[in-house]
């Protein structure tokens, strides 16, 4: 009888390899947030109609808002955007349904594109703050490759965006999709 003693790595995939990263980085500026949050009292105005965001901070709603309107703007493939199904209100929704260190992952992603991400594209300030032309060279400079943990940023905040959007039934008809046949 030959037993086989090779050791074997558990399969490493790009969702396991993203969450992974979305963690680390959430539990890297954590502290940074709740210092900030406790010293600065912050404002509790999400700009959601007096909604409060179910799992995100007011901050993190904003800045989520300000990243889907960049990756689905309006007019942009078509007349509808990512504001005009409230898509921040939609994610922020699901992530209270989904594991608590899935949300620690995106709010750290998102203080990361806020705070560290301009730089990648040579813009000061925060993300939220800059124009759609140059929130959009942000975002491309994320994408480009120069740095693993903004692409992984960048590729995880996409793929949120773009499915939650395309899972409404609002985008549907702009994509020639009549729904499901079975209803």
């Amino acid at each position: 009888m030959t037993m086989d003693n090779t050791f074997k790595l558990p399969e490493s995939t790009r969702r396991i390899f993203l969450k992974r990263t979305l963690l680390a980085l959430g539990a890297s500026v954590a502290p940074a947030l709740v210092s900030r949050a406790i010293a600065g009292g912050a404002s509790l105005d999400t700009g959601t109609g007096g909604r409060q965001p179910s799992v995100l901070s007011a901050d993190d709603y904003r800045i989520l808002d300000v990243v889907a309107d960049t990756f689905i703007p309006r007019g942009g493939a078509f007349e509808m955007g990512a504001r005009d199904i409230d898509l921040a209100t939609r994610i922020d929704g699901f992530l209270a349904l989904d594991k608590p260190e899935v949300a620690t992952g995106v709010k750290g992603a998102l203080q990361y594109v806020e705070h560290n991400a301009p730089s990648l594209a040579g813009k000061e300030g925060k993300f939220s703050d800059l124009s759609l032309a140059a929130r959009t060279e942000v975002l491309q400079a994320m994408a480009a490759g120069g740095d693993p943990l903004a692409v992984q940023v960048f590729a995880g905040l996409k793929e949120l965006c773009m499915f939650y959007f395309y899972s409404d039934d609002a985008s549907w008809p702009n994509i020639g999709y009549d729904g499901p046949w079975v209803r």
